[in-house]
């Protein structure tokens, strides 16, 4: 990192934890952090958020996600409703396309294990909700600041910012810092943490444009066209409700950007769109144009100290199935809450441990899925979306209440409300128990040093969760299940106090207040 004019230091501030980067990782990151319970400071050295759609398919899970926060509406009013699978075509304008998996379910499939379906929204309408939410929780976010060098002891970090615009220079003191500062990550970099993997899959020219295409595709409008042809594919992805797309090409190898150039003028550009579409009159806004390589690279250890890195920072996966963004807003899911709970104390430091070792095999997975021609994926996309069993590269799907794995979804009718049994988490520790109601209550009160919440299920729910009667299963803040007894244990408080502890990293003597049942 650079050296610091130490002159144009103005002042210093101190943050719990300080998140380097405002995309989607970054966002949540900041947002679950909040939701906690917990104040960060989110800087972006960009002016704004993304000004480009760049990733638009948000999965099942990051919509679970969403809804959980009540941004399932906003989210989805910055996209299309699509035909979530792949269209093969000659031409833009072929009513004859021979559909393909694209890694993404339709409503019906999703509806039998999620209370929500996955979505199209651009990512430049994606950020904008998530800011909007952060900052109305009380949120700090900061843009045209950018990191200049940090550094960390046991106490915390001490970090270097600078304001873009004016130059000037601030010190901020945080107890953990967070990099979701993308694939070229300067606090990977200040980690000296190097990535494993290939950073050069194929390069692609991309265009982003606008054009009224309704009459050229038809009603039935689909996630992404591939044209057919020899080679590397040539696709066209719907991108936004104000008629935008991206239009991706393949090009030669080592080609500098000069080259690209010459080789793609804007007029080019505009006749073969129009070529394609079979519009010679189409009118065609050329609004961005650049060239991107596919890689497929994992960091080689995603935490050192009191730092952290998620999403690209921590993994690179190419576009296929769908996946970078939506592990990357997974990632910031899992470590915000756990951030949260070791800051507030409630949970012992050692918990951070388990960021790593929970999602690391599933980020390693998805990267090595990206590099395999249409993405490696099931046809719907659920059982690497869903499945997963943390700290493994097992899945089990539909999600049947084993420790590891997300809690499965069964709707409830509780003081006449419909909710998913995922409405149920989010906060402290949930015990989902089917009957021995009284018991678990007292096994709660008993465990009083940690914030556990008891919700009596029954029916479809206590058996969705594997549980007979009297037994009970304890679901983590992000809907997790880390612990089961599938009946009424001899001594229900000592195995709950076990349970708690190997859920939260140790015991502590903190009280936590607002033990409920129901």
């Amino acid at each position: 990192m650079e050296t610091i004019d130490t002159s144009r230091l103005t002042g210093e501030t101190r943050v719990p934890v300080l998140v380097v980067g405002a995309g989607p990782a970054g966002l949540v990151t900041a947002i679950g952090l909040a939701r906690h319970g917990v104040r960060s400071m989110l800087i972006e050295r960009h002016p704004s958020t993304s000004i480009f759609p760049r990733a638009t398919g948000v999965s099942t899970r990051s919509m679970e996600i969403f809804r959980g926060w009540g941004l399932d509406e906003a989210v989805r009013k910055g996209g299309w409703r699509v035909v979530p699978r792949m269209a093969m075509v000659e031409r833009f304008d072929d009513r004859s396309p021979v559909e393909m998996p694209l890694g993404f379910p339709d409503e019906a499939k999703s509806a039998a294990v999620s209370p929500t379906t996955a979505a199209v929204s651009p990512q430049d309408h994606l950020e904008p909700v998530l800011l909007d939410h952060y900052r109305s929780l009380g949120g700090d976010a900061r843009f045209s600041m950018e990191l200049l060098s940090f550094v960390q002891d046991a106490d915390g970090v001490r970090a270097t910012v600078r304001d873009v615009a004016t130059g000037e220079s601030h010190v901020v003191h945080a107890d953990y810092l967070v990099g979701t500062d993308g694939h070229r990550s300067p606090v990977r970099e200040g980690l000296g943490i190097a990535m494993e993997g290939p950073d050069d899959l194929g390069q692609f020219f991309s265009i982003l444009f606008r054009a009224d295409l309704s009459r050229v595709l038809g009603e039935r409008r689909y996630g992404i066209y591939t044209l057919a042809g020899d080679g590397p594919p040539r696709v066209l992805v719907p991108s936004g409700v104000d008629d935008r797309f991206v239009f991706a090409i393949p090009l030669p190898a080592n080609l500098d950007g000069s080259a690209i150039a010459a080789m793609f003028p804007p007029e080019r550009c505009t006749a073969m769109l129009r070529e394609l579409s079979g519009d010679p009159d189409l009118d065609v806004d050329i609004l961005a144009t650049s060239s991107f390589a596919f890689s497929a690279q994992v960091a080689e250890r995603w935490s050192d100290g009191r730092v952290f890195l998620v999403g690209d920072a921590a993994h690179r996966m190419t576009p296929r199935g769908g996946r970078g963004m939506n592990t990357a807003i997974a990632d910031a899911f899992d470590l915000s809450w756990k951030l949260a709970f070791v800051e507030r104390g409630i949970a012992d430091p050692a918990l951070l441990a388990t960021y790593e070792a929970e999602r690391g095999p599933i980020g390693r997975r998805n990267v090595a899925m990206s590099m395999v021609p249409g993405g490696g994926s099931s046809d719907d996309g659920l059982t690497e979306d869903l499945g997963w069993v943390l700290g493994s590269q097992e899945v089990a799907f539909p999600p049947d209440g084993r420790p590891g794995t997300r809690a499965p979804h069964a709707w409830l009718e509780i003081a006449g409300q419909r909710l998913s049994t995922l409405d149920l988490f989010g906060r402290g520790l949930t015990l989902v128990a089917n009957g021995a109601a009284d018991a678990w209550r007292r096994a709660a009160w008993a465990c009083i040093q940690y914030p556990v919440t008891v919700r009596s299920i029954s029916g479809e729910a206590a058996a969705a969760f594997g549980l007979v009667d009297g037994g009970a299963a304890l679901v983590r803040p992000d809907g997790v299940v880390a612990w089961r007894t599938e009946s009424l244990p001899a001594d229900p408080a000592a195995q709950l106090q076990a349970a708690c502890e190997a859920a939260l990293g140790g015991n502590h003597e903190r009280p936590s207040a607002g033990k409920e049942a129901a």
